[in-house]
């Protein structure tokens, strides 16, 4: 390293390589070639004086335009040999290389997960019934609906004990109030197994008597008669 002077300004401008080759000054801006350990500064080219219109200088304008593009030349030629000299940095790897996103492939520990199989549902029981409902009072009941026991809930029974159980007590009997257009309203409770009274209860309220001038409460005798196989 070295400190030079500069050739524009005369600034001293320190920490100066050996091995430079083009140097800026810091103060001036001047940029100085060195040619053979010693810092030169580039020549500037030549002003041209314009012509005075009333003389003829064709051949000094010939010899300036000469002499400013043989100096031209020779700058392009320097600095071209400056260029070469000058070792050739290798291209740094893009950033771009080093983004490597993430796979998208799940977490090997869940591979060993186990499958979960998972056992087919049980069939549920089958009783073959025949409803049959009767009440207190004249025949006047225009729509009778099926009631329909739903077993789902004893579905861990077999059939046979379906019938032992459920429809071991095969009567239910509700108090019912019928409105005047004929439809019931209001169903409480007497007697039976709760699975065949939810179906009684839902049956009577889809079944329509006939209408009338004011309410009538009635019991509903619902029996569901098991059938053999």
């Amino acid at each position: 390293m070295r400190a030079i002077a500069c050739t524009q300004c005369g600034a001293t401008i320190e920490h100066v390589s050996e091995r430079s080759v083009i140097v800026d000054c810091e103060y001036c801006g001047a940029r100085m070639f060195m040619d053979r350990g010693e810092f030169v500064v580039p020549p500037k080219p030549s002003t041209v004086t314009p012509p005075d219109l009333g003389l003829e200088v064709e051949s000094d304008q010939t010899n300036s335009f000469v002499t400013v593009a043989g100096g031209a030349v020779g700058l392009i030629m320097i600095v071209l040999a400056l260029f070469a000299l000058i070792p050739k940095s290798k291209p740094e790897p893009s950033s771009q290389a080093y983004n490597v996103s993430k796979p998208s492939t799940p977490n090997p520990a869940y591979a060993w997960t186990a499958p979960v199989i998972a056992e087919s549902a049980k069939p549920l029981p089958v009783v073959n019934y025949q409803p049959r409902v009767a009440w207190d009072g004249p025949d006047d009941m225009e729509y009778f609906d099926d009631p329909e026991v739903d077993v789902s809930s004893v579905s861990h029974l077999t059939s046979e004990e379906v019938k032992k159980t459920v429809f071991k007590n095969r009567v239910v009997k509700l108090k019912v109030v019928i409105n005047t257009e004929g439809e019931i309203n209001t169903v409480e409770t007497i007697s039976g197994h709760p699975l065949l009274v939810e179906a009684a209860t839902a049956s009577a309220k889809r079944s329509v008597f006939k209408s009338r001038s004011k309410p009538t409460t009635r019991i509903l005798t619902y029996t569901f008669r098991v059938l053999d196989d």
